[in-house]
């Protein structure tokens, strides 16, 4: 029964929801601008799917249950405000249907009523409560209200309506008792709609637009800025770009990033939702009034986001993997580094010498660039430049590929495949540089664009269109950062090129490596630029190995703990992430281990020489792999 003062009462509610919502979505939209498309197409892919959600089963099934339970009754209810005609028994099917729904719902609110309030986590969600139980109230008072009716009307069990002949059984045959049951749950359905804003539920509206607006470029690829305009990095929220700061409005704080996070895992003091939460409490302040940005008292991100967190990170994405409203806390860890050393000069001490060696020599090693191609001797291999070569790609060597004593034997490797499978390719020798991606990693823009700039000109000069890469930082960076900056080249990683190769038949695979092999995929391969299937590919096509997956694989792989330029910084606190790897390694019984980058192999060579096992198992580029096989 509608009274006359319930359209003012619906109109009061929606003017409050209305106003919440535009004051959250002014403290998200004080951040800077950032050219982002939306897509519709994913976003209902995403809803109706659930499956980034499901990527935790317990969690995501009673999602899901919450989820279908709260729209697809909503529509029902929706279509008969219009007292269409429809047959009886589809009436009754619906009835049904949202019955079932009814109870799947009612078990996805307790689930999380009991998690929550279990919890001794002090970073869990806030505000959860108050909305689960306006939820349970909205469902009870429905379920005793038709039960309340089926007791007039129809007091035997009623198959269209289960949970409503259930409830019937205790509610009184009384027509007042139905009508208070009406009453409440209209009541209690304005005031949800009305706290939206206010509670948790707003990740109603700020996690569909997150994902409506989420990155679609490769997770590798970094947000460029201006060293002439705006602000290096960030030191307050405003600094931040309205998605950055969208991210934090739409973080639900599951702790999935927590959970996979090596840093967080290993005993460092970086956990990637408290980083979000910070800043989101930062949104709050200056977006509620009360406190004033330019005030010199303000809360900087550094006041409350320490050096050893930001300096912790691996830039290893398993964060943004996991997140399931698709939040990236790497790029607001990024620019907060940015700041630190653009800003304030404040790069780690231990790192201080490898991006003075990059300004001085342009590599990591200290060797110059009159050593660069001194792994190359007594190999024939040709230069770029060289006449009447017509390459047809250009082998990017690298840092590691060039110096390290340890892959340089990956770089002669890849030279006897590319040989034997008639390849014609050239390198770029004494004027290749570092590609940058330590300097960037670590904050330096400026050191990683005099790099980028050079190396792009270097490669233009040679009109180099195709670039094949042993190292999957050197493979993101080029591919996915220098085209910012006008070096648009065709990039392959070698794990790729190798495997076509191998399916031309240009390259045929003979001599057995009689192994059992666990693949370690790389975060700059796998996570960054979804490269998965060439390593399992030419690990398989190697005559007598036994493929063995590790517990944590692919997506989900552990990190090595070299990347973000984490190669350079000392790891004081908690356990060595590589260390840890190295563990799960042991424990899976493997004899070699097989690996794409050189990161990877430098940092599992150290951790399972740490075990001091007696039979460890070898660590191995899978190029190298791939090029015994060849004889």
């Amino acid at each position: 029964m509608v009274t006359a003062l319930d359209p003012l009462l619906i109109a009061v509610v929606f003017l409050i929801m209305f106003v919440g919502f535009t004051r959250r979505w002014s403290s998200w939209r004080m951040g800077r601008d950032e050219p982002r498309s939306g897509d519709l197409a994913g976003l209902m892919r995403y809803l109706l799917g659930h499956t980034r959600i499901l990527g935790n089963r317990s969690a995501g099934i009673a999602h899901l249950m919450l989820f279908w339970g709260l729209v697809i009754p909503l529509f029902i209810v929706i279509l008969a405000q219009f007292h269409f005609t429809m047959p009886d028994i589809l009436a009754k099917v619906l009835s049904l249907l949202a019955d079932v729904l009814g109870i799947a719902m009612f078990s996805g609110i307790l689930f999380f009523l009991v998690k929550r309030i279990s919890s001794a986590d002090s970073v869990s969600p806030k505000r959860i409560i108050l909305p689960l139980v306006a939820l349970l109230g909205i469902l009870l008072t429905g379920f005793l209200a038709e039960g309340a009716r089926l007791s007039i009307i129809h007091p035997h069990f009623a198959w269209s309506s289960p949970a409503g002949w259930l409830f019937s059984i205790f509610s009184p045959n009384s027509p007042v008792f139905m009508q208070i049951m009406i009453r409440l749950h209209f009541y209690i359905v304005l005031f949800f709609i009305a706290a939206l804003p206010f509670t948790f539920m707003r990740h109603l509206g700020s996690a569909t637009l997150n994902v409506y607006y989420r990155k679609k470029d490769p997770r590798g690829k970094l947000r460029p800025i201006s060293l002439q305009e705006g602000p290096l990095g960030a030191n307050r929220v405003q600094d931040f770009s309205w998605k950055q700061l969208l991210d934090s409005e739409a973080c639900v704080s599951c702790g999935r990033c927590e959970e996979n996070c090596p840093a967080f895992i290993s005993g460092k003091p970086l956990s990637p939702r408290k980083v979000i939460q910070e800043i989101l409490k930062q949104m709050e302040a200056v977006n509620h009034g009360r406190m004033n940005p330019d005030d010199p008292s303000f809360p900087l991100l550094q006041d409350v986001i320490t050096a050893n967190e930001i300096w912790s990170c691996t830039t290893c994405m398993a964060c943004v993997e996991q997140c399931p409203v698709f939040a990236e806390p790497v790029d607001k860890i990024i620019d907060m580094r940015r700041y630190q050393v653009l800003g304030r000069g404040l790069l780690p001490a231990e790192a201080r010498p490898m991006i003075r060696d990059l300004e001085i020599y342009g590599d990591v090693n200290r060797k110059g660039a009159a050593h660069r191609d001194d792994w190359a001797l007594n190999l024939s291999v040709p230069h770029i430049s060289d006449e009447g070569l017509n390459p047809e790609i250009l082998l990017w060597v690298g840092c590691s590929g060039a110096f390290h004593p340890r892959y340089q034997e990956t770089t002669r490797a890849m030279v006897k495949i590319l040989k034997a499978g008639g390849v014609r390719f050239g390198i770029l020798g004494k004027e290749e540089l570092c590609c940058g991606d330590p300097a960037r990693r670590l904050g330096n823009e400026e050191v990683f664009l005099d790099l980028a700039l050079k190396n792009i000109a270097s490669l233009k000069k040679y009109h180099v269109d195709k670039i094949v890469t042993l190292c999957p930082h050197g493979f993101n960076t080029l591919k996915n950062e220098y085209p910012a900056i006008g070096g648009n080249f065709d990039v392959i990683h070698a794990t790729e090129f190798v495997m076509g190769l191998i399916e031309q038949e240009k390259v045929i695979l003979k001599y057995p490596v009689t192994r059992k092999m666990a693949i370690h995929d790389p975060c700059y391969l796998g996570r960054a630029n979804n490269i998965y299937e060439p390593l399992r590919y030419l690990s398989n096509a190697v005559p007598g190995i036994n493929l063995k997956e590790l517990k944590r694989n692919r997506e989900n792989a552990f990190c090595c703990g070299g990347g973000g330029g984490r190669m350079w910084l000392h790891e004081n606190i908690g356990r060595n992430i590589n260390n840890i790897r190295a563990e799960e390694i042991s424990k899976s019984g493997v004899e070699l281990v097989g690996t794409a980058c050189p990161y990877c192999l430098t940092m599992l060579e150290d951790g399972i020489n740490f075990l001091e096992m007696e039979k460890p198992p070898k660590v191995m580029d899978i190029i190298e792999i791939v090029a015994s096989s060849l004889g």
